[in-house]
């Protein structure tokens, strides 16, 4: 995708224009999250800029390796002594927390490739055909005339391999692979990045996954996978709640299985759930009828109520799109 030379234009005039950053992501962030903001603040960071990258959850610690993840915080005490704020990776504006009833005074980027994207800011750059928003964030680099640095193609590479489940999912284009390839050509080493990420858990979280796969049911003649994780589970396994990233694809990989759901609860009362889908089912619009949103076959919302009303909720969600599922 070419950005379209206005949308450049404005961007490299707001560039100039402004002394001070901020980049958010979405709460609870991934590698794509993470890894975009993190590009976007070595990008202003080498231009002189002041930059501060924030997000409101706790960084997952499988993203500790990424060139820069320690510079990134959770509070922002005065967000009007920024000029501008880049929203990465984010679909509603709202995804970014508190911070988002915050910003009347700064002008607002959006970049991102979600099919549910607001197009919330003053500027949007939203490619819903990209894999990642780090494949989105590179060829904007690209059209800008940006230098990109190892710690920058390292970011980028890790939001591209997270978001395309290492090139797994059906989102995966040539497209991805050739920005993968131009940015090794930067000194990123994929069997360090793949390590970190697919290799380093603690202990803690195989003992959770235990306990998570043993609540695993399924629905609808097979179709639907449904699990979840309680307060009490992480307790039991000593595990952080970050830990859960990736377990609702084991649901998705059971044979048969379309749609694969994970039911994490991270209040009383309150559930985040975590949707999958093979491709037959557009789980984002699962998502949207249960106040959320995110890709087809990648989605997710909180609903609030006890766990069995919660569950309630998705399955008589889930039964309008029964008969797609057959």
């Amino acid at each position: 995708m070419i950005v379209d030379l206005k949308d450049i234009t404005e961007i490299k005039k707001t560039i100039d224009s402004c002394n001070s950053f901020i980049v958010a992501s979405h709460i609870d962030p991934e590698g794509d999250a993470i890894g975009s903001s993190l590009a976007i603040y070595f990008a202003l960071r080498d231009l002189g800029k002041k930059v501060c990258v924030y997000n409101e959850s706790p960084l997952p610690k499988i993203l500790n390796f990424l060139p820069g993840s320690d510079k990134i915080v959770s509070e922002i005490y005065s967000p009007d002594e920024y000029d501008c704020i880049f929203i990465v990776d984010c679909g509603d504006i709202d995804r970014i927390g508190k911070l988002s009833r915050r910003l009347e005074k700064l002008k607002i980027i959006n970049i991102d490739h979600h099919s549910t994207n607001t197009t919330f800011g003053h500027i949007n750059i939203v490619n819903r055909q990209a894999s990642a928003t780090g494949e989105v964030i590179f060829n904007f680099f690209n059209q800008l005339g940006f230098t990109i640095t190892k710690e920058i193609a390292v970011n980028l590479y890790t939001a591209i391999l997270v978001d395309t489940g290492s090139f797994r999912y059906s989102s995966t284009s040539s497209e991805s692979f050739e920005i993968c390839s131009k940015l090794m050509k930067y000194g990123v080493e994929p069997w360090e990045v793949s390590k970190n990420i697919y290799e380093s858990y603690p202990f803690e979280r195989m003992k959770l996954l235990a306990l998570v796969l043993d609540t695993l049911e399924v629905f609808i003649n097979g179709k639907v996978a449904f699990m979840y994780v309680t307060k009490e589970m992480f307790k039991k396994a000593g595990a952080s709640e970050d830990l859960t990233e990736g377990f609702v694809n084991f649901g998705r990989a059971v044979e048969g299985v379309e749609i694969s759901v994970l039911c994490k609860e991270v209040e009383e009362n309150v559930y985040k759930l975590s949707l999958r889908s093979k491709g037959l089912i557009d789980v984002a619009q699962l998502a949207i009828k249960l106040g959320g949103g995110g890709h087809r076959n990648a989605a997710g919302c909180k609903v609030r109520g006890s766990f069995y009303d919660v569950k309630e909720k998705v399955m008589n969600a889930l039964k309008e799109f029964e008969a797609q599922i057959f």
